[in-house]
Protein backbone atom coordinates (compact mmCIF):
# COMPACT_ATOMS: atom_id res chain seq x y z
CA UNK A 1 0.00 0.00 0.00
CA UNK A 2 0.90 3.93 -0.15
CA UNK A 3 2.81 4.84 2.50
CA UNK A 4 4.52 8.21 3.59
CA UNK A 5 6.21 7.76 6.55
CA UNK A 6 7.89 11.14 7.26
CA UNK A 7 8.09 11.39 10.80
CA UNK A 8 11.37 10.29 10.82
CA UNK A 9 14.43 11.61 8.28
CA UNK A 10 14.58 9.73 5.37
CA UNK A 11 18.34 7.64 5.75
CA UNK A 12 17.49 6.92 9.06
CA UNK A 13 14.38 4.94 7.99
CA UNK A 14 16.63 3.43 5.13
CA UNK A 15 19.04 1.84 7.71
CA UNK A 16 16.26 1.08 10.29
CA UNK A 17 14.34 -1.03 7.32
CA UNK A 18 17.55 -2.94 6.28
CA UNK A 19 18.66 -4.62 9.35
CA UNK A 20 15.10 -5.58 9.38
CA UNK A 21 16.29 -8.59 7.00
CA UNK A 22 16.14 -9.11 3.37
CA UNK A 23 13.09 -9.20 0.37
CA UNK A 24 10.83 -12.34 0.70
CA UNK A 25 10.41 -14.33 -2.35
CA UNK A 26 6.75 -14.04 -3.21
CA UNK A 27 6.03 -17.77 -4.31
CA UNK A 28 3.54 -19.36 -6.72
CA UNK A 29 3.31 -18.94 -10.25
CA UNK A 30 0.78 -16.98 -12.30
CA UNK A 31 -1.11 -19.00 -14.69
CA UNK A 32 -0.52 -18.52 -18.67
CA UNK A 33 -3.42 -18.38 -20.69
CA UNK A 34 -4.94 -16.61 -23.59
CA UNK A 35 -4.19 -13.10 -23.50
CA UNK A 36 -6.79 -10.50 -22.76
CA UNK A 37 -7.83 -8.42 -25.84
CA UNK A 38 -6.59 -5.44 -23.87
CA UNK A 39 -6.17 -4.20 -19.75
CA UNK A 40 -6.61 -0.89 -18.58
CA UNK A 41 -4.29 1.44 -17.14
CA UNK A 42 -4.55 0.82 -13.41
CA UNK A 43 -3.52 2.76 -10.24
CA UNK A 44 -1.05 0.82 -8.80
CA UNK A 45 -2.81 1.24 -5.86
CA UNK A 46 -5.98 -0.53 -6.70
CA UNK A 47 -9.00 0.30 -8.55
CA UNK A 48 -10.45 -0.32 -11.72
CA UNK A 49 -9.04 0.97 -15.08
CA UNK A 50 -11.99 3.45 -15.08
CA UNK A 51 -10.07 5.86 -12.68
CA UNK A 52 -7.60 6.84 -15.46
CA UNK A 53 -10.98 8.65 -17.39
CA UNK A 54 -10.09 11.28 -15.86
CA UNK A 55 -11.83 14.70 -16.84
CA UNK A 56 -10.04 16.18 -19.84
CA UNK A 57 -7.32 13.32 -19.81
CA UNK A 58 -5.69 12.50 -23.96
CA UNK A 59 -2.66 11.19 -23.20
CA UNK A 60 -1.59 7.44 -21.05
CA UNK A 61 1.59 5.99 -20.56
CA UNK A 62 2.27 2.36 -19.21
CA UNK A 63 5.69 0.97 -18.65
CA UNK A 64 7.09 -2.06 -17.31
CA UNK A 65 10.91 -2.40 -17.01
CA UNK A 66 12.71 -5.36 -15.68
CA UNK A 67 16.22 -5.43 -13.74
CA UNK A 68 18.39 -8.39 -12.94
CA UNK A 69 19.19 -8.52 -9.46
CA UNK A 70 21.93 -11.46 -10.05
CA UNK A 71 25.03 -9.68 -9.68
CA UNK A 72 26.79 -9.57 -13.47
CA UNK A 73 23.47 -11.18 -15.10
CA UNK A 74 23.30 -7.57 -17.08
CA UNK A 75 20.30 -8.16 -18.77
CA UNK A 76 17.40 -5.13 -18.69
CA UNK A 77 13.82 -5.35 -20.47
CA UNK A 78 11.87 -2.21 -20.54
CA UNK A 79 7.96 -1.92 -22.35
CA UNK A 80 6.19 1.51 -23.25
CA UNK A 81 2.79 1.44 -24.19
CA UNK A 82 1.48 5.43 -25.00
CA UNK A 83 -2.25 6.41 -26.03
CA UNK A 84 -2.64 9.99 -27.38
CA UNK A 85 -6.53 10.78 -28.00
CA UNK A 86 -8.41 13.33 -29.95
CA UNK A 87 -12.08 13.81 -30.66
CA UNK A 88 -11.81 11.21 -33.84
CA UNK A 89 -9.09 9.18 -32.74
CA UNK A 90 -6.82 7.36 -30.79
CA UNK A 91 -2.96 6.93 -31.78
CA UNK A 92 -1.20 3.96 -29.65
CA UNK A 93 2.69 3.02 -29.82
CA UNK A 94 4.33 -0.02 -28.17
CA UNK A 95 8.35 0.16 -28.00
CA UNK A 96 10.26 -2.62 -26.86
CA UNK A 97 14.39 -2.50 -25.88
CA UNK A 98 16.45 -5.15 -24.57
CA UNK A 99 19.78 -4.30 -22.90
CA UNK A 100 22.43 -7.37 -22.63
CA UNK A 101 25.60 -6.81 -21.11
CA UNK A 102 25.92 -3.31 -22.36
CA UNK A 103 24.85 -4.03 -25.72
CA UNK A 104 21.14 -2.54 -26.73
CA UNK A 105 18.42 -3.37 -29.27
CA UNK A 106 14.84 -1.68 -30.13
CA UNK A 107 13.02 -4.83 -30.93
CA UNK A 108 9.80 -3.38 -31.69
CA UNK A 109 8.62 0.06 -32.06
CA UNK A 110 4.44 -0.36 -33.72
CA UNK A 111 2.35 2.93 -33.73
CA UNK A 112 -1.62 2.67 -35.22
CA UNK A 113 -4.42 5.00 -35.18
CA UNK A 114 -8.15 3.78 -34.57
CA UNK A 115 -11.56 5.33 -34.25
CA UNK A 116 -12.67 6.96 -31.13
CA UNK A 117 -12.56 4.25 -27.59
CA UNK A 118 -14.83 4.47 -24.89
CA UNK A 119 -11.66 3.20 -23.36
CA UNK A 120 -8.70 5.11 -24.28
CA UNK A 121 -6.88 4.11 -21.45
CA UNK A 122 -6.90 0.22 -22.22
CA UNK A 123 -3.04 -1.63 -23.63
CA UNK A 124 -4.14 -2.97 -26.75
CA UNK A 125 -1.72 -6.18 -27.41
CA UNK A 126 -0.33 -5.77 -31.12
CA UNK A 127 1.48 -8.26 -33.36
CA UNK A 128 4.07 -10.17 -31.58
CA UNK A 129 3.43 -8.53 -28.46
CA UNK A 130 1.20 -10.30 -26.38
CA UNK A 131 -0.05 -9.69 -22.68
CA UNK A 132 -1.37 -12.31 -19.58
CA UNK A 133 -3.53 -10.90 -17.24
CA UNK A 134 -4.86 -12.28 -14.39
CA UNK A 135 -7.55 -11.11 -11.62
CA UNK A 136 -9.04 -7.73 -12.10
CA UNK A 137 -6.76 -7.26 -15.43
CA UNK A 138 -3.59 -7.02 -13.09
CA UNK A 139 -1.17 -7.50 -15.72
CA UNK A 140 1.32 -11.03 -15.43
CA UNK A 141 3.20 -10.89 -18.12
CA UNK A 142 4.56 -8.94 -21.27
CA UNK A 143 6.07 -11.05 -23.83
CA UNK A 144 7.28 -10.80 -27.58
CA UNK A 145 7.67 -13.83 -30.09
CA UNK A 146 8.49 -13.72 -33.57
CA UNK A 147 9.71 -16.46 -35.80
CA UNK A 148 12.55 -17.96 -33.31
CA UNK A 149 13.22 -14.73 -31.13
CA UNK A 150 10.98 -14.36 -28.13
CA UNK A 151 11.47 -12.15 -25.05
CA UNK A 152 8.89 -11.93 -21.85
CA UNK A 153 8.81 -10.42 -18.53
CA UNK A 154 6.36 -12.29 -15.81
CA UNK A 155 5.62 -10.26 -12.74
CA UNK A 156 5.29 -12.43 -9.86
CA UNK A 157 4.21 -9.99 -7.08
CA UNK A 158 3.33 -6.52 -5.73
CA UNK A 159 6.58 -5.53 -3.22
CA UNK A 160 5.38 -1.74 -2.88
CA UNK A 161 3.15 0.39 -4.19
CA UNK A 162 3.46 4.18 -4.61
CA UNK A 163 1.34 7.17 -6.14
CA UNK A 164 2.65 10.36 -7.33
CA UNK A 165 1.26 13.96 -8.38
CA UNK A 166 -0.74 14.16 -11.93
CA UNK A 167 -1.94 10.34 -11.91
CA UNK A 168 1.20 8.75 -11.91
CA UNK A 169 1.60 5.68 -9.84
CA UNK A 170 3.95 3.10 -9.31
CA UNK A 171 4.26 -0.81 -8.47
CA UNK A 172 7.54 -2.67 -7.21
CA UNK A 173 7.38 -6.22 -8.09
CA UNK A 174 9.55 -9.44 -7.99
CA UNK A 175 10.02 -10.47 -11.54
CA UNK A 176 11.92 -12.88 -14.07
CA UNK A 177 12.67 -12.33 -17.46
CA UNK A 178 13.05 -15.16 -20.58
CA UNK A 179 15.13 -15.13 -22.90
CA UNK A 180 16.40 -17.61 -25.34
CA UNK A 181 14.63 -20.27 -22.82
CA UNK A 182 16.78 -19.02 -20.33
CA UNK A 183 15.25 -17.25 -17.32
CA UNK A 184 16.88 -14.63 -14.90
CA UNK A 185 15.22 -13.53 -11.39
CA UNK A 186 15.09 -9.86 -10.54
CA UNK A 187 12.83 -6.57 -10.19
CA UNK A 188 10.58 -5.41 -12.11
CA UNK A 189 8.84 -1.42 -11.99
CA UNK A 190 5.41 -0.67 -13.40
CA UNK A 191 4.66 2.74 -14.45
CA UNK A 192 0.97 4.10 -14.62
CA UNK A 193 0.65 7.65 -15.99
CA UNK A 194 -2.00 10.20 -17.49
CA UNK A 195 -2.11 13.40 -18.38
CA UNK A 196 -4.18 16.04 -20.34
CA UNK A 197 -1.51 16.25 -23.16
CA UNK A 198 1.62 14.45 -23.67
CA UNK A 199 3.41 16.85 -23.13
CA UNK A 200 2.31 16.44 -19.16
CA UNK A 201 3.54 13.22 -18.95
CA UNK A 202 6.61 12.48 -16.65
CA UNK A 203 10.02 13.44 -18.47
CA UNK A 204 11.86 10.33 -16.66
CA UNK A 205 11.98 7.99 -14.22
CA UNK A 206 14.56 5.63 -12.70
CA UNK A 207 14.72 2.43 -10.36
CA UNK A 208 18.01 1.42 -8.56
CA UNK A 209 18.44 -1.75 -6.95
CA UNK A 210 21.06 -2.53 -4.43
CA UNK A 211 21.97 -5.30 -1.56
CA UNK A 212 19.69 -6.60 0.99
CA UNK A 213 16.67 -5.46 -1.33
CA UNK A 214 16.84 -1.76 -0.97
CA UNK A 215 15.44 -0.13 -3.98
CA UNK A 216 14.90 3.50 -4.81
CA UNK A 217 12.49 4.76 -7.22
CA UNK A 218 12.97 8.57 -8.95
CA UNK A 219 10.63 10.27 -11.32
CA UNK A 220 9.80 13.45 -12.49
CA UNK A 221 10.88 16.56 -14.95
CA UNK A 222 12.60 19.58 -14.80
CA UNK A 223 14.71 19.07 -11.36
CA UNK A 224 11.06 18.06 -9.89
CA UNK A 225 10.75 14.89 -8.95
CA UNK A 226 9.62 12.41 -6.14
CA UNK A 227 11.33 9.62 -4.35
CA UNK A 228 10.48 5.86 -3.04
CA UNK A 229 12.91 3.88 -1.29
CA UNK A 230 12.30 0.19 0.04
CA UNK A 231 14.21 -1.37 2.11
CA UNK A 232 13.79 -4.48 4.38
CA UNK A 233 9.85 -4.56 4.23
CA UNK A 234 9.56 -0.82 4.76
CA UNK A 235 8.62 2.28 2.30
CA UNK A 236 9.28 5.92 2.36
CA UNK A 237 8.45 8.61 0.14
CA UNK A 238 9.85 12.37 -0.46
CA UNK A 239 10.36 14.72 -2.42
CA UNK A 240 13.80 14.86 -4.22
CA UNK A 241 16.03 17.10 -6.43
CA UNK A 242 17.38 15.45 -9.60
CA UNK A 243 20.41 17.23 -11.92
CA UNK A 244 21.93 16.26 -14.91
CA UNK A 245 25.42 16.75 -13.92
CA UNK A 246 27.09 15.80 -17.36
CA UNK A 247 25.37 15.18 -20.18
CA UNK A 248 26.46 14.77 -23.82
CA UNK A 249 25.10 15.79 -27.56
CA UNK A 250 22.43 13.62 -29.20
CA UNK A 251 23.07 15.16 -32.80
CA UNK A 252 20.33 13.79 -35.08
CA UNK A 253 17.64 15.15 -32.58
CA UNK A 254 19.84 18.26 -31.86
CA UNK A 255 18.94 17.93 -27.80
CA UNK A 256 21.77 17.22 -25.28
CA UNK A 257 20.53 14.02 -22.88
CA UNK A 258 21.91 13.13 -19.24
CA UNK A 259 24.69 10.85 -19.37
CA UNK A 260 25.47 11.53 -15.43
CA UNK A 261 22.76 12.37 -12.41
CA UNK A 262 22.68 13.61 -8.57
CA UNK A 263 20.25 13.80 -6.59
CA UNK A 264 19.23 14.78 -3.02
CA UNK A 265 15.88 13.17 -1.50
CA UNK A 266 14.04 14.30 1.84
CA UNK A 267 17.38 16.30 2.92
CA UNK A 268 19.05 13.21 4.85
CA UNK A 269 19.69 10.57 1.26
CA UNK A 270 21.82 11.90 -1.44
CA UNK A 271 23.55 9.62 -4.70
CA UNK A 272 24.82 9.82 -7.84
CA UNK A 273 24.96 7.65 -11.05
CA UNK A 274 26.10 6.99 -14.29
CA UNK A 275 24.92 5.77 -17.78
CA UNK A 276 27.08 2.29 -18.48
CA UNK A 277 25.63 1.59 -21.56
CA UNK A 278 21.93 3.15 -23.49
CA UNK A 279 19.85 3.36 -26.28
CA UNK A 280 18.67 7.13 -27.54
CA UNK A 281 16.30 7.22 -30.24
CA UNK A 282 15.07 10.51 -32.17
CA UNK A 283 10.87 10.32 -32.41
CA UNK A 284 9.10 11.81 -34.85
CA UNK A 285 8.38 15.43 -34.78
CA UNK A 286 8.24 18.59 -36.86
CA UNK A 287 11.60 20.89 -37.13
CA UNK A 288 15.01 20.39 -36.39
CA UNK A 289 14.93 19.35 -32.65
CA UNK A 290 13.16 16.46 -32.31
CA UNK A 291 11.72 14.36 -29.47
CA UNK A 292 14.12 12.00 -27.48
CA UNK A 293 13.30 8.96 -25.97
CA UNK A 294 16.56 7.27 -24.21
CA UNK A 295 17.04 3.80 -21.85
CA UNK A 296 19.98 3.43 -19.58
CA UNK A 297 21.55 0.77 -17.81
CA UNK A 298 22.92 2.83 -14.79
CA UNK A 299 25.40 2.36 -11.71
CA UNK A 300 25.88 4.14 -9.09
CA UNK A 301 25.82 5.08 -4.96
CA UNK A 302 23.10 6.03 -2.13
CA UNK A 303 24.25 7.37 0.56
CA UNK A 304 22.40 7.38 3.46
CA UNK A 305 22.89 7.87 7.69
CA UNK A 306 25.90 6.78 7.27
CA UNK A 307 25.78 3.90 4.65
CA UNK A 308 27.09 4.08 1.08
CA UNK A 309 24.70 1.63 -0.88
CA UNK A 310 26.34 0.70 -4.57
CA UNK A 311 23.25 0.73 -6.82
CA UNK A 312 22.38 -0.76 -10.33
CA UNK A 313 19.04 0.16 -12.29
CA UNK A 314 17.46 1.36 -15.03
CA UNK A 315 16.27 4.40 -16.30
CA UNK A 316 14.31 5.67 -18.93
CA UNK A 317 14.36 9.06 -20.38
CA UNK A 318 12.21 11.16 -22.60
CA UNK A 319 12.42 14.80 -24.00
CA UNK A 320 9.41 15.73 -25.89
Amino acid sequence: MIVERLDRPLGVRIAAAALAGTLAACSGDPPRGAPAGGTPFRPAAGGSGAAFALPGAAAYQRAIAFVAERDGAGMYVAWDFETLTSPDSVHRTVRGWLGREGDWARFIEERWAAGPSRAPWRIVPRGPVRLVVGEEDVIREVYYEEDARSVSVRLDGSLAEWSGPGGRAYRLSRASAKLGGQETPGLAIDVSEVAESADALAGEWVVLVGPDGFALVLAGAAGRYRSWVFAGGEDAAADAEVEWAETRSFERAHRDVPVLWRFRAGGDVSGEFRSASSHVGALEGDGPVLPVVAVYEVAGVVAAAGRSIPVTGFARHLQR
